[in-house]
C-alpha cells in the first residue's frame, strides 16, 4: 500500500506506542465495533453491512464514528455515489447495497484476525486478463473452493496496518471497496471497478466513485479545509490540478481538513492512479470535478435525494451551490465539514476492459495526535 512508501521515506520504523484512550465510539445496531490492534487500540470504528448503508442507493462499505488514537476524526466514511458511463447513449448511476461473497479465512470474517493461508481476495484482484473474466468467489483459484466464500467484511491484521476488505455487485459489476488504517494515524480508501461476466466489455466505457468523508475532527465544530495552504471560507468544487486534469499533472492542489483550534488534521494526497482518468475524459460532461468540500446538511448523500438508475450525471452546483444563484455556497470556515473525492476509470474495449481497475488517495495526519506524535509537512 502506499503508506509503506512514506514511511520508507520518513525513515519511520516499529510499531505506534499504546496510549491512553480519551474516547471510544459507541455503536448502535446494526452497527458493530471494530478495534485495531485488540489491546491498547489505536482505530476504533463502527461499521455497518452494505443492507444498512445510508444513501437512496446505498454506500457500500459504511464506516461510522472512526477514531485515531482516543479521537474523533469521521463521522462516516463511504462511498454514496457511484456511477458507469459508455461512448454509446447508455450510462447509469450504480447502487451499493447488494453485497456479493468474497474469498477470506474464517478468523477475518466480521472479525479481526490473521490470514495464515491466504489473504482476502475479491474479483477485482483475479482481474488480470482483456477479455476474460474469473467469475464469483472463488474467482477459479486453484485450491480454493464455496466454502472459502464469505458475505460481509474481512477484517485482516497485517501487523502494523488494519485491511478492511469488502466487495458489492451492480449487476454486470462487481465492485471492491478497501480501507487500511496505519499505526501512525494515516489511512487509504480504496475503490476496485471489476467487470463480472464480460457484459457490454465490448463498449468502451468509464466508472466514476465518489467517497464522502464526513470529518469531525473532535466534534463537529471549528473545522476548516485549506487548498493551497488556504483556508477555504465557503463551499467548493475543485480539481486535482490547477488546470485541466491530465495524467501528466505537473501542478497538483493540496488540500488540508483541520480542527482549527487543535491544528489537528489530514492531508489528503492523491495516488498516481487518481489522475489516469481526469474529469470529463467521456466528453459528456457528466463528472468535471475531483474534490469538493460542501456543510454538513443531515441526509445530504449527494447531488441528488432521491437519485434514479438513469441519473447519469453528477452534478455538483447541487452540493456545493452557485456564486449568485438560487443556492449560494454556505459557509464552511469554523463548520461540520464534508469531504467528496472522486476516483475514475476507463476500460477500453480490445485493450483492457477486463482489467480491474484500482484507484484512491492516501490520509496523512498533520498536527499533535498524541503520544509524542506531531505530524506537519512529513512525519516527525
Amino acid at each position: 500500500m502506499k503508506q509503506i512508501v512514506f514511511l520508507i521515506l520518513a525513515g519511520i520504523v516499529g510499531t505506534y506506542a499504546g496510549t491512553a484512550r480519551a474516547a471510544t465510539p459507541t455503536c448502535v445496531a446494526p452497527e458493530q465495533k471494530i478495534s485495531w490492534p485488540t489491546a491498547n487500540p489505536v482505530w476504533e470504528f463502527c461499521y455497518t453491512a452494505y443492507t444498512q448503508s445510508s444513501g437512496p442507493r446505498g454506500s457500500g462499505l459504511d464506516l461510522r464514528n472512526v477514531h485515531y488514537n482516543g479521537r474523533l476524526v469521521l463521522k462516516q466514511a463511504h462511498a454514496p455515489m457511484l456511477f458507469a458511463e459508455y461512448t454509446t447513449s447508455t450510462c447509469y448511476r450504480d447502487w451499493k447495497d447488494v453485497s456479493t461473497p468474497v474469498l477470506a479465512e474464517p478468523a477475518v470474517r466480521n472479525q479481526i484476525g490473521v490470514s495464515s493461508v491466504f489473504n482476502a481476495t475479491t474479483s477485482c484482484d483475479r482481474s488480470n486478463d482483456p477479455v476474460a473474466s474469473y467469475s464469483t468467489c472463488p474467482y477459479g483459484l486453484p485450491g480454493r473452493f464455496n466454502t472459502d466464500c464469505f458475505t460481509g467484511v474481512a477484517f485482516e491484521d497485517k501487523g502494523t496496518y488494519l485491511l478492511v476488505t469488502a466487495q458489492y455487485v451492480a449487476d454486470w459489476y462487481m465492485y471492491s471497496s478497501r480501507f487500511a488504517f496505519y499505526s501512525d494515524g494515516a489511512f487509504e480508501p480504496e475503490f476496485g471497478f471489476g467487470n463480472r461476466n464480460g457484459t457490454n466489455n465490448n463498449t468502451t466505457h468509464w466508472h466514476h466513485n465518489y467517497w464522502r468523508l464526513d470529518f469531525d475532527i473532535e466534534g463537529g465544530a471549528n473545522d476548516q479545509v485549506l487548498e493551497d495552504g488556504a483556508v477555504q471560507a465557503t463551499e467548493f468544487a475543485s480539481r486535482r490540478c490547477n488546470s485541466t486534469t491530465t495524467p501528466a499533472c505537473v501542478n497538483e492542489r493540496r488540500w488540508i481538513v483541520r480542527d482549527s483550534v487543535t491544528g489537528r488534521g489530514y492531508e489528503l494526497l492523491p495516488s498516481s492512479d487518481d489522475y489516469t482518468t481526469p474529469t470529463n475524459q467521456s466528453g459528456r460532461a457528466f463528472h468535471l470535478v475531483d474534490v469538493m468540500a460542501t456543510a454538513y446538511q443531515a441526509g445530504e448523500y449527494g447531488d441528488n435525494p432521491a437519485y434514479q438508475l438513469s441519473d447519469c450525471s453528477m452534478d455538483e452546483e447541487n452540493l456545493v451551490g452557485t456564486v449568485g444563484g438560487p443556492n449560494p455556497p454556505a459557509a464552511i470556515n469554523g463548520a461540520d465539514i464534508v469531504l467528496w473525492y472522486r476516483v475514475g476509470v476507463r476500460d477500453q474495449t480490445g485493450v483492457d476492459s477486463m482489467i480491474c481497475k484500482k484507484a484512491g488517495p492516501a490520509f496523512r495526519p498533520v498536527g499533535d495526535w498524541g503520544d509524542g506524535e506531531l505530524f506537519s509537512d512529513g512525519f516527525e
